[in-house]
């Protein structure tokens, strides 16, 4: 095995490994979820952190997420127009929507790591119930910025051999 496909699926791993933590974490959101509707409704006993808790949740189930449905072809396209197109036409399209996401996901991931190291190091808190520390709610952005950096160069790099093979 070459060494880029060795690297390429390590990547994969990775991707399997965060879009399988995302999905541990939209269970738990549930069960929270779950629980907070029966203890204050049934119980009058409401918990306070699970609102909180599942906006850190749905902020970490997206940024984990978004390279691997990438991977997929799974975000939302409008193919109306794209399914009319020759093949070539429509990996012409695809490359565009790479080169898109790749500096959408440059600038999440530049800006992203230079918020959550100020927060780390100046040692910045929420100010909320859980008073959670906001580098540790923020690191998931540079993080899944980078995963897509890295996606999006695959895509684009997969669009730009069907133009050349005519595809």
């Amino acid at each position: 095995m070459s060494p880029l496909k060795s690297l390429e699926s390590f990547f994969d791993r990775i991707l399997g490994i965060f879009v399988a933590l995302a999905c541990i974490i939209l269970a738990l959101v549930m069960l929270s979820v779950c629980l907070e509707v029966f203890l204050r409704y049934f119980l009058n006993r409401p918990q306070v952190w699970v609102v909180e808790l599942s906006e850190y949740a749905l902020l970490y189930i997206t940024f984990l997420g978004a390279a691997w449905v990438l991977k997929g072809d799974g975000h939302v396209t409008v193919d109306l127009f794209t399914s009319l197109m020759a093949p070539k036409s429509r990996a012409v399209c695809s490359l565009a929507s790479f080169i898109v996401c790749f500096m959408v996901s440059i600038i999440l991931a530049v800006y992203g790591i230079r918020v959550t190291w100020d927060h780390f190091s100046q040692g910045i808190y929420n100010p909320t119930i859980l008073e959670m520390p906001k580098g540790a709610i923020l690191f998931v952005i540079p993080l899944g910025g980078i995963t897509l950096l890295i996606q999006s160069i695959r895509g684009a790099l997969k669009s730009l051999r069907s133009i050349k093979e005519g595809q």
